[in-house]
């Protein structure tokens, strides 16, 4: 596009107005906010599943809607806690222990000797004395101790510390101290002393035992470590279609917490969060419309092109939100997520289906529908059901589309489920896209008849099926109007040339061409085409009278078209075919009169052409009439003839309001001139035929025996 013409196209869109709807901007940015809003509010209200109770049965069961796969935390610490425990602490042998163990027992006996000496050998006063030394001792053996010689303790004394190195050159914890004394004290009776003293003896060194192993706790700390780390992390995997909880199931944190990763139980997240997914839709919604604003003039111009596209996108995006709502493992197969770019294709243009192929995928992705290969997948879906609708031309054909949707999601869902790596569902995610493909077929049969009535879209199916001749009008007009009737076929195949060369819809122009003079068949008899060169019933009818007849035709049409529930596109051609055109054979003929002749009783009373289609069945059935009754007709004064009237109707006024350059009206005369041409070319005139002449051969000239 020329600069020039952008900043042209900016200038009218942004120029001041009284107030946001009342400019082309204003409208669309209005539209836009709307549609927005709408979109959010699905997005952020997201229901959780109905009595989904932690600890308690479920009330249905549940499937993952996707694959999922996640770490789970809380397994995952309570395996690697379990790994720690499970290593036995980190014991060192302590040198000291049995040069402690020797010093304690060497104290004990170098007190008693002491104590005696002390007391000058009285055992009561010494046994006292070593009682407040080692009050934990039993008093019985204290009192042995305080009986015995110098001897016998320096014998004992020995003994004791024989026995606690040979007990303490072993290894053993705190835990084992207790079976190490039992055996000390075992051992103790084999010494070969009275019972007192091997008592005495075991005493003493059980006061002098202590463990040989003692607990490391930097190396117990670091072997736990490890051990943890070396546990893998706890992996949950739920394939797509896989049952999370089944019906009457406790509801485990397990199970709450696939469904929370799946988005099936989140009821909102952050306000942040939030905020950045209506951001997003905003920004998607901005894109589209400054897309279409550059691209597709035709679309952005028309707020009702606006509003379809709008109402597709929201309408499946809320339909998604209700189906998660009710079921909120659903396979993104089973929606009939192409239904959305189909109707966009039927009712718009292929182009929109695939702006709205792409706006519905990205809404289910902040749905939280789906993700990865299987987002991909429905995004081919949709796109494929905008090239196989484009090819409709028949409503019936819908039912061969259908058999593509359903065989292209079985193929699309199987692959997809195989790229995600769950290969044991593929024909789960198959049988779910061939039947969503089914829905999409049955739902686009039943409701494109709905739509097009509520957004007042004609579709091309529906206008090839009006342009097929066994439709009763044009059955009727066949029958009733002959004359008629041909010059509509030759009006259409004008139209519809005219229209490709400047870019109008050849389609619709073709059939509203097909029905523009469907009013005649009231009065067939009134005009020329159908007279057939017989009595022509205008010779005994007034000049005012006549105009009222022939203008009727285009009332008495509208009439019919309504009737028979055309679309409003062919019943506004019908009525601005003439426009407000004067009907100059009647007038001329009444001025030529004595009284006064008013110019408005001579001309039509519809309106002037709004469309470019309808100005092309205008010129061209205006065109067909004037070159029909060139005589002896040539090229040259086929196009002066076309020419002619198209410039009338240009002084006229009646393409005012039609939106044709000059350019077109040009490309559109050299059509027409051509067309019309080749079809009343001058005839060569063949000469009458002349019998033949035999001549009779002579028997006598042939061989007699021939």
């Amino acid at each position: 596009m020329p600069m020039t013409r952008l900043r042209d196209r900016l200038t009218r869109l942004f120029k001041p107005s009284r107030g946001p709807l009342a400019s082309p901007v204003g409208q669309r940015v209005v539209l836009g906010v709307v549609v927005v809003v709408l979109a959010g509010v699905p997005i952020v209200v997201q229901a959780p599943p109905i009595g989904l109770t932690l600890g308690a049965p479920a009330s249905r069961t549940y499937r993952a809607n996707r694959t999922v796969q996640f770490v789970d935390e809380d397994a995952t610490e309570a395996a690697r806690q379990l790994a720690s425990d499970s290593v036995s602490p980190v014991y060192v042998l302590d040198p000291n222990a049995a040069t402690e163990g020797r010093q304690s027992v060497t104290l004990f006996f170098d007190a008693v000797l002491a104590a005696q000496v002390e007391r000058g050998g009285d055992a009561t006063e010494a046994a006292r004395s070593l009682q407040e030394q080692f009050g934990t001792f039993e008093a019985v053996l204290i009192e042995q101790a305080s009986s015995m010689t110098t001897e016998e303790v320096g014998s004992a004394r020995r003994s004791a510390e024989q026995l606690v190195t040979t007990v303490l050159s072993r290894r053993f914890n705190e835990e084992e101290l207790s079976d190490a004394i039992a055996q000390m004290r075992d051992s103790a009776k084999n010494l070969p002393y009275p019972g007192a003293t091997q008592e005495l003896i075991a005493d003493v060194v059980e006061n002098a035992m202590q463990p040989t192993l003692v607990l490391d706790d930097l190396a117990t700390d670091a072997a736990r470590r490890a051990a943890a780390e070396n546990v893998d992390a706890v992996v949950v995997v739920k394939q797509s279609g896989e049952n999370i909880v089944q019906k009457g199931e406790i509801v485990t944190d397990e199970h709450v917490e696939i469904i929370r990763r799946l988005g099936i139980l989140e009821q909102s997240g952050s306000a942040l969060s939030l905020v950045a997914l209506v951001a997003l839709c905003a920004l998607a919604v901005g894109a589209t419309g400054a897309y279409v604003w550059r691209y597709d003039e035709t679309v952005w111009r028309s707020v009702r092109k606006l509003l379809i596209v709008a109402s597709l996108f929201l309408g499946m995006l809320w339909a998604t939100r209700v189906a998660l709502w009710f079921w909120p493992e659903i396979s993104p197969y089973l929606l009939p997520t192409p239904l959305a770019a189909m109707f966009a294709t039927l009712l718009v243009s292929a182009r929109e289906g695939l702006l709205v192929a792409v706006l519905t995928t990205i809404g289910a992705m902040l749905l939280g529908l789906s993700g990865g290969a299987n987002i991909v997948a429905v995004l081919a879906w949709s796109i494929s059901a905008v090239v196989a609708t484009s090819f409709m031309k028949e409503r019936r054909q819908l039912f061969y589309v259908g058999l593509f949707l359903v065989g292209s999601g079985a193929t699309i869902g199987a692959v997809a489920t195989l790229a995600s790596g769950a290969n044991a569902d593929f024909l789960t995610s198959a049988g779910w896209g061939a039947i969503g493909g089914m829905l999409a077929a049955v739902l686009g049969w039943g409701l494109l008849p709905f739509l097009e009535h509520l957004f007042g879209v004609t579709t091309d199916v529906r206008l090839l099926e009006l342009g097929n001749p066994a439709h009763p009008l044009l059955r009727a007009l066949m029958v009733e109007a002959p004359g008629t009737y041909s010059h509509s076929i030759m009006t259409a195949n004008l139209c519809e040339a005219a229209a490709e060369a400047i870019g109008a819809n050849s389609l619709l122009a073709r059939v509203g061409a097909y029905y523009h003079d469907i009013g005649k068949m009231r009065r067939p008899g009134f005009f020329v085409e159908n007279q057939g060169g017989g009595e022509n019933p205008h010779d005994g009818t007034t000049p005012t009278l006549s105009a009222l007849i022939i203008t009727a035709h285009v009332r008495e049409g509208v009439d019919l078209a309504v009737q028979h529930k055309l679309p409003r596109e062919i019943v506004d051609i019908i009525q601005q075919h003439h426009g407000t055109s004067l009907v100059s054979f009647f007038y001329n003929k009444a001025a030529e009169g004595d009284g006064p002749v008013l110019e408005a009783d001579f001309r039509y009373d519809g309106e002037k052409p709004q469309s470019r289609e309808a100005a092309l069945v205008m010129l061209a059935d205006s065109s067909e009439a004037a070159v029909r009754a060139v005589k002896k007709p040539s090229p040259t004064r086929i196009e002066a003839a076309v020419r002619r009237i198209v410039e009338a109707k240009v002084a006229d006024g009646q393409l005012d309001d039609a939106n044709l350059t000059l350019s077109d009206i040009e490309r559109v005369v050299k059509t027409y001139s051509k067309m019309l041409a080749s079809v009343y070319h001058p005839r060569v005139e063949y000469p009458d035929a002349v019998p033949r002449r035999t001549e009779h051969a002579h028997s006598h000239h042939e061989p007699s025996g021939s």
